[in-house]
Parts: structure tokens; sequence; C-alpha cells
């Protein structure tokens, strides 16, 4: 990893330098790996401050609404960082990007079956445990990325570009596969 690589901020973090290894050093993320699997979800969750929930719009003023219990919340970055209280904030935004594989919220029974992983009867770090919740991570953030990109380069050429090249010049990048627009 390249912790001076100066790609990011501190705080802002994204999930490209996350991928690969940029902003923060891999020892740094560990370490604040092993102190955090000393907690439990639900001792995270007690040291998060979440913002009050509205009423759904949709509800009328005298139907009973309770806000959801403060454990079934799911925990933004801004409740993670203040719950977490670790000093490096792209470390901080590291370790939820491995904790929330790349998604932008913390679910809390995932938190407690990946810190139950994480740790170790010595005190450490598992490294098994460790290593399959950062391979999750980065393969969630790689295929998301690869279905962004990869369909929206399919469903451009195939929806919007397909049909006038083959009218208008005669090309058509995808012979065998009938035209939609004359069926």
């Amino acid at each position: 990893s390249s912790g001076s690589s100066g790609s990011t901020e501190a705080g802002t973090l994204k999930n490209p330098d996350f991928f690969w290894g940029n902003g923060f050093e891999e020892e740094d993320l560990e370490e604040a790996a092993r102190k955090l699997s000393e907690n439990t979800g639900s001792e995270l969750w007690d040291r998060a401050t979440f913002p009050p929930e509205d009423r759904p719009s949709y509800m009328s003023k005298d139907a009973e609404w309770t806000p959801l219990p403060k454990e079934r919340r799911w925990m933004g970055l801004k409740e993670f960082m203040e719950a977490s209280a670790l000093a490096n904030s792209n470390v901080s935004t590291a370790l939820f990007l491995v904790l929330s594989q790349g998604s932008g919220y913390l679910e809390k029974a995932k938190v407690d079956a990946a810190l139950e992983s994480w740790r170790s009867d010595s005190g450490g770090l598992n490294q098994a445990g460790w290593s399959v919740s950062m391979f999750w991570a980065k393969a969630q953030i790689a295929f998301g990325y690869a279905w962004l990109y990869g369909m929206s380069s399919f469903c451009g050429y195939f929806f919007f570009f397909r049909p006038p090249l083959v009218i208008y010049l005669g090309i058509d990048l995808l012979p065998g596969i009938p035209p939609w627009w004359t069926v």
C-alpha cells in the first residue's frame, strides 16, 4: 500500500483508492481492525449517535409511528468514525469499506460476524477472518465497477448506438442478434 500517494484527503478515501490500497498503510488498517475486533457490534452501536428519524411523509399525523430501535438502524460513515474513535480518518474510512463491502452503510449483524471472525484467542488479528473480509470487500467493489461500466457500455451500444449505425452506415457489431427495433 502507498500511504504517501497523496491521492486522497483525510476522510475522503474513495472506493478505487481503497481497492488499490492508496491513502493508508496496510499495517495501520490491520492494527485498527485488531483494536475494533476487541469490541462487539452492540458496543459500536451503543457509542454511535444516530440522527433522529423523521415520521415518513406518507403517514397521516394520527397514525401510530415508532422509530427503529438503535440496534436495527444502519450505520453510515459519520456514525462509524465517531463510534470507532480511530485517529486516522483514511484508516477509519478503509475499515468502514471493509465492513460495509463498499456499500456505504453497515448492518449490525454483518459487523458482529466480521468482528467475531477477526478476533483471535491470542489478542491479535485473526488473519484468515481478516483476509476473507478484505477479499469480499474488494470483490464487491470490483464487481460493482465491472457491472456499471460493462453493462452501461453494452446497453449504450445495444439500445442507442446500434440502430443508427445499422440503419445509416450498415455497421453491426452484433450481426447474429436480430435488430430489436424492427420486431
